[in-house]
């Protein structure tokens, strides 16, 4: 019965409900930080240092969001689709049209990519410092 009192007793107050709501969605984090960019997941939208949002397909998305949970780690093809759920239909090539399609988007340069590297026969990494947002 004590817990029970105890229970009402902070849930009474709306700043006490709103608070242990709060914390209960906020189960993961909130985004990822990396060079000039931030990867907002509620959102699902990039922004970059100015402010400005760059759009992302579904695919796009879950490719950044599998190499920003791996920074500086070579993943192939393989464990791209393992990790952006893709189906087994998808052939392997069509990880190097999205890497094409996300550096267009994220890379200052296509030529001299210094941000999603590709490691030649290996598979691809993100080639910066990654922050978890709280």
């Amino acid at each position: 019965m004590h817990t029970a009192s105890a229970a009402h007793a902070r849930y009474t107050t709306p700043a006490g409900f709103f608070a242990t709501a709060r914390s209960a969605f906020n189960l993961g984090p909130q985004g990822f930080k990396f060079a000039d960019w931030e990867l907002r997941l509620r959102s699902r939208s990039l922004i970059s240092d100015a402010g400005h949002e760059v759009g992302l397909t579904k695919t796009e998305f879950a490719l950044l969001l599998a190499l920003l949970k791996c920074p500086r780690q070579i993943m192939s093809r393989e464990q791209i689709m393992d990790m952006t759920q893709a189906e087994d239909e998808v052939f392997d090539r069509a990880i190097d049209v999205q890497m094409l399609r996300l550096r267009r988007k994220v890379e200052p340069s296509n030529r001299a990519p210094t941000l999603l590297k590709t490691k030649r026969g290996a598979g691809y990494f993100l080639d910066a410092d990654v922050q978890v947002l709280a």
